[in-house]
């Protein structure tokens, strides 16, 4: 059953005020277009096979698709859902600054996939909205753990904007990975934690 779903100090927001913005939000371009490409492939040639490389939760096989598992998605509905949310909150992110980009989407997709498969329901859990979930955690904790004028208009946008998106936490249908969104919730508050932590103070 296929299922929706070395440290480095930052000193400062944005690590390249000269460039230009589009350039700047390339990497979650990148990833988009990725999980695009992949699911034309995966449906067209693949004939749908790539979905079983998923997170399959407690089997050692499967420990690979922690990496694989936010670029496969089982409908164009599931990808489509996903790929706003992933745009604008990534955007956010890769407007701040692309090595916090860089450091929250890996710890995103290790730390929420990690936790997908020590504990969630025996099935193949694929999907970008671990990632999107780790995101939205991430930059909505940010007023808490840093306590700026900056972070606290940031997170209050993001929680007006998307804190619906919350519903997807609690298990209304057996057909979405809501373990695989709590996964990333709690892996994006722990990433502004440790991100609050690693920030020289200004």
């Amino acid at each position: 059953m296929d299922l929706e779903h070395g440290t480095q100090t930052l000193t400062k927001t944005d690590d390249s005020p000269g460039q230009p913005l589009l350039w700047r939000l390339a990497p979650i371009v990148a990833i988009t277009g990725a999980c695009w490409l992949v699911f034309v492939f995966n449906n067209l040639v693949g004939d749908g096979h790539l979905s079983r490389y998923g997170i399959v939760p407690r089997h050692l096989s499967s420990l690979p698709g922690i990496l694989w598992a936010p670029f496969l998605h089982g409908s164009f509905r599931h990808l489509a859902a996903n790929t706003l949310p992933l745009l604008i909150l990534g955007g956010i992110l890769c407007a701040r600054s692309q090595r916090e980009f860089a450091l929250v989407t890996l710890g995103g997709v290790i730390g929420g996939g990690g936790l997908t498969w020590l504990l969630a329901r025996s099935a193949s859990h694929i999907g970008a909205s671990g990632l999107v979930f780790c995101y939205f955690g991430y930059l909505a904790s940010l007023a808490y753990f840093r306590r700026t004028f900056g972070t606290l208009l940031l997170s209050l946008v993001c929680i007006l904007g998307y804190g619906g998106m919350l519903r997807g936490v609690l298990p209304t249908s057996a057909a979405i990975s809501w373990e695989s969104h709590i996964a990333g919730l709690i892996a994006g508050v722990a990433l502004g934690w440790v991100t609050a932590r690693l920030r020289k103070p200004e």
